[in-house]
């Protein structure tokens, strides 16, 4: 727990922004009463925050209020502390990242041409000037955000590797765009960058396999698990391919989603991948169904005059047992889920996957009617390797649990970017 009871809540929503240091810059906009939410957010994602505001920020909202929010001192002045320094100028303790949040046409304007005459715009010409990522959220009427001069800061400052978000236009505003879209942005910015052009390929959710044309076996798999490896993949710059079955779960647009439905469907399009596309990395995080029937009825089976009817299930192939064969210098990771074993069972379950299909990690956890697992937000795992080492991962998000594993990758089997 944080020493102040300000910051009792960073790292609650994730870790994606543990150890980084953010600067939020307030400007004059009525959009000023969003800060403290921003500020929270990016504290929940693990960040350490510090706030500046404007003299005309100051009118808007009172700084205590971001004393509150960041638990941190608010910078309103510059004083011979030399605030812009400490939080932009080039030393080890400077802040990973500058979000103007809102900006004025006005502010944006004075830090296109060098001026310096607040404290927001001040600290941002030092951050251009030490290489700290900016990044912009306007925020101001529609008509001064097409004024042709206000496009072209934009257009320069963009030049110079400033990241705008581009603002929603409502009711004749530029308004600011929503919290969460900024939280993302911040991540997508910071995040590592490990494994830019590494080829993943990820496979998510149940499948369905059909009695008749209605009718199916199936089992309680929301995809999240897999969603959210192909997300963090793709934040750290890997050429992201997910095969998701039947789930209605949001997938990053940088990755490319191939649909399927049945365990037939998912195999055919796994070996299609790995013979066509050079995949250094599978994910086998889909639950697979076990079982399909034998017979597919082609007409829906009537109910009136059949009381009972008897279904012949068969197994159905394991996806991971062909990874190898097909792909053999591909690393691959195998899930397995299990339903009333001790922990210990549970890992030796791992071991025999392991073994039988070649894989260099397994990822194992227990599944209950209630509790972490299938359709929940979080998770609890062990992560077995074929030199024996368990780790075990707390119950977590499957957010967090996505970056862990990945950064296992990276750190404890050489997975590498360019």
């Amino acid at each position: 727990m944080s020493e102040n009871p300000l910051k009792d809540i960073t790292g609650t929503s994730g870790k994606e922004l543990l150890n980084t240091k953010i600067t939020i810059c307030v400007t004059g906009s009525v959009a000023a009463i969003q800060a403290p939410e921003i500020a929270r957010e990016l504290m929940r994602r693990g960040a350490d925050v510090y706030a500046v505001l404007s003299e005309s920020a100051c009118k808007l909202i009172n700084p205590r209020l971001m004393e509150w929010a960041t638990g941190n001192p608010v910078v309103t002045e510059l004083t011979g502390q030399t605030e812009h320094v400490q939080l932009a100028g080039e030393w080890s303790g400077k802040s990973n990242l500058i979000l103007i949040a809102p900006a004025t046409a006005n502010t944006i304007g004075k830090i296109a041409s060098g001026i310096d005459d607040t404290t927001v715009t001040t600290v941002a010409t030092t951050a251009l000037g030490s290489g700290i990522p900016i990044l912009i959220a306007p925020s101001m009427h529609q008509s001064m955000y097409r004024h042709p001069v206000v496009l072209e800061n934009i257009r320069k400052l963009k030049s110079l590797g400033v990241e705008f978000l581009d603002p929603q236009i409502v009711e004749g505003k530029a308004k600011i765009v929503q919290t969460s879209a900024i939280v993302k942005a911040v991540i997508q910015r910071l995040h590592r960058r490990d494994l830019l052009g590494v080829n993943f390929l990820i496979t998510a959710g149940p499948t369905q396999e059909y009695i008749d044309p209605i009718r199916i076996v199936t089992n309680k798999s929301s995809g999240k698990m897999g969603a959210a490896i192909a997300r963090e993949a793709a934040r750290r710059g890997a050429t992201t391919n997910l095969i998701l079955g039947p789930a209605d779960v949001e997938t990053p647009p940088q990755a490319r989603t191939i649909r399927v439905e049945t365990s037939e469907e998912m195999l055919k399009a796994v070996k299609e991948e790995l013979q066509n596309n050079q995949c250094q990395v599978f994910i086998g995080s889909a639950a697979v169904a076990d079982y399909k029937p034998s017979t597919f009825h082609r007409t829906k089976i009537p109910t009136r005059g059949n009381p009972k009817i008897t279904i012949e299930l068969e197994a159905t192939p394991k996806i991971i047992d062909c990874v190898k064969k097909t792909s053999p210098k591909t690393c691959l990771v195998a899930f397995k889920a299990e339903h009333g074993l001790s922990n210990s069972e549970l890992i030796e379950k791992a071991r025999e996957v392991l073994k039988s299909s070649g894989a260099d990690l397994a990822v194992a956890n227990h599944i209950g009617v209630e509790g972490p697992g299938f359709c929940a937000e979080d998770n609890e795992v062990y992560f077995i390797d074929r030199k024996g080492s368990v780790t075990h991962i707390p119950l977590t998000s499957k957010e967090d649990i996505a970056r862990q594993l990945l950064d296992y990758l990276v750190d404890k089997l050489g997975i590498k970017g360019l």
